[in-house]
């Protein structure tokens, strides 16, 4: 007969039980880890099939374009190398430290966790293929300090006339160029514009003002008109067959760095040109800032750019955004300036940057006015209506100062 160990004192019944039990225990053990791995797994994100409406383009430079309560989106094709944008509209992103925060490797997948509870996931990308100039990010406000504003409860304007005669606000109507009724302070011959930039002290040939004023006040906007010249006045004003209105203030504000902004809306029309930009009051050219142009048959598309003469000879990039009908309503253009980077943005959200060019790191001043023909935007044709009217809210300039967050 086998004899059987059992520790003194214990029945060979308990011990049988006792075996028992350590075999169910360890089996329990077991079980519990594996479930343990199956959680840690989970926990770790497994793979998981991207869940929204696609959005692809793997043409260079595209921008894939996200905006606040559309839904979840997948992005497809990204590339960073390519010049691939995403931008994030709406969600009150400022910061690439703080979307990294929302960024987490999902397998072969990223996903953002949006504000609003959405996602946006970017197919077949890792964490590191997503570099922060990857992302066009809404315009940071934290340390802006307000350095000019004019809300155009009235027109403060510069008439160039001797102290005492008149009053020398914050508006100049003229280039400077030249004197301030000749033909190079009154339009851009060189880009084939047919208009002359007028104001109610503006004469032209004649020894009297010739009674055009495109300027025009209306509950807080700021209007300039541009109207066809009427045809016994036209050799006054060296055949030109429109007048328009400019405004700049070379010789009472500029700014080096900083946010520099407009809220308007822009005429439509062919041959109408709309534009609110940067020069240096030393009249050197360039550099130059376009902070908005936008031709009038076609106002969901705005023009961003830049010209340099950094390295010698002049260089300039041309940026186009698609926006909606400009000339359905008022936008915010605005530009942010720094020593390193210079951004456009678009009701607040980026649309364009690049490195700040070595020759503009000089203050700059401010110009905003509607051209009428040239090169570029072509002549007005019957389809084109006047007056045409570059209606303005405000212009606001901030320095920054603290850092973005």
């Amino acid at each position: 007969m086998k004899q059987q160990w059992c520790a003194p004192g214990l029945p060979v019944k308990d011990v049988v039980m006792a075996k028992s039990w350590k075999i169910y225990l360890t089996a329990g053990i077991a079980a519990l880890g594996v479930l343990i791995v199956v959680v840690v797994m989970v926990m770790r994100r497994a793979p998981v099939d991207p869940n929204g409406d696609v959005l692809a383009g793997d043409d260079k430079g595209h921008v894939f374009v996200v905006t606040r309560g559309a839904g979840n989106k997948v992005i497809r094709q990204f590339n960073a190398r390519e010049g691939h944008k995403i931008r994030l509209a709406g969600f009150g992103i400022t910061s690439a430290p703080a979307l990294a925060k929302m960024m987490t490797q999902v397998g072969p997948d990223v996903e953002i966790a949006l504000p609003g509870r959405q996602q946006l996931w970017i197919s077949k990308a890792s964490l590191a293929d997503l570099p922060a100039d990857a992302f066009q990010l809404e315009l940071d406000r934290s340390g802006l300090v307000k350095t000019f504003a004019d809300e155009f409860d009235s027109f403060s304007w510069d008439s160039q006339a001797p102290p005492g005669d008149a009053e020398h606000g914050t508006w100049r109507t003229n280039f400077g160029y030249g004197a301030p009724s000749a033909l190079e302070s009154r339009s851009l011959v060189n880009n084939g514009e047919l208009e002359v930039y007028a104001d109610p002290g503006f004469r032209g040939t004649s020894d009297k003002p010739l009674g055009i004023n495109p300027f025009r006040v209306a509950n807080g906007v700021l209007e300039i008109s541009a109207v066809l010249v009427p045809d016994d006045m036209q050799q006054l004003v060296w055949n030109r067959k429109y007048s328009s209105g400019l405004i700049t203030t070379r010789h009472s504000f500029s700014q080096q760095y900083g946010v520099f902004e407009i809220r308007a809306r822009l005429p439509k029309g062919r041959g109408l040109w709309p534009a609110f930009w940067l020069l240096q009051p030393s009249g050197a050219w360039p550099p130059e800032i376009d902070i908005l142009e936008v031709l009038g048959d076609n106002p969901t598309t705005l023009y961003t750019s830049w010209h340099s003469r950094e390295g010698g000879p002049h260089t300039t990039e041309t940026i186009a955004t698609t926006v909606p009908d400009l000339s359905a309503d008022f936008h915010t253009y605005s530009f942010e300036w720094d020593k390193d980077t210079i951004r456009w943005f678009f009701d607040g959200v980026e649309v364009d940057r690049r490195s700040t060019p070595g020759d503009m790191h000089r203050p700059m001043y401010l110009l905003a006015n509607l051209a009428v023909g040239g090169g570029w935007p072509k002549d007005p044709d019957a389809s084109t209506k006047f007056p045409a009217v570059y209606a303005i809210d405000w212009i606001r300039v901030y320095r920054r100062e603290q850092p973005q967050r």
